[in-house]
């Protein structure tokens, strides 16, 4: 069976609104050190309606998501489900494919705390 995995997504961000049961997306693993650019770039308020990835080289997925680039690996997923937990939404998806697409560290980012992004 395919593996599954969860994801918090804070509720006033504008990706949420994308995410409901059966929607699909890519998520795509980012390369220690590398990392902290695009971290940089997705995090900063867009304009209702901007495109994300207009400056960022990207190939499209079976199922239509962005694969970065720069991505160490991608998983293509499925929402299945999505429960509300206070400010977050935590969603519960499928990995139905995925594929490495460059050898190197997986990066990590841990905050000291969860009271500020």
């Amino acid at each position: 069976t395919p593996p599954g995995l969860t994801i918090a997504v804070a509720k006033e961000r504008a990706i949420e609104s994308l995410l409901y049961s059966g929607t699909p997306f890519v998520l795509n693993i980012l390369q220690e050190g590398q990392h902290l650019a695009l971290m940089k770039h997705f995090l900063k308020p867009f304009a209702p309606g901007e495109d994300r990835f207009a400056h960022i080289e990207t190939t499209k997925a079976e199922n239509g998501g962005p694969i970065l680039a720069e991505a160490l690996a991608y998983l293509e997923c499925r929402v299945e489900q999505r429960m509300e937990c206070g400010d977050h939404w935590l969603l519960y998806a499928i990995a139905e494919k995925g594929k490495v697409l460059h050898q190197g560290l997986t990066a990590i980012h841990h905050r000291k705390s969860g009271s500020y992004y």
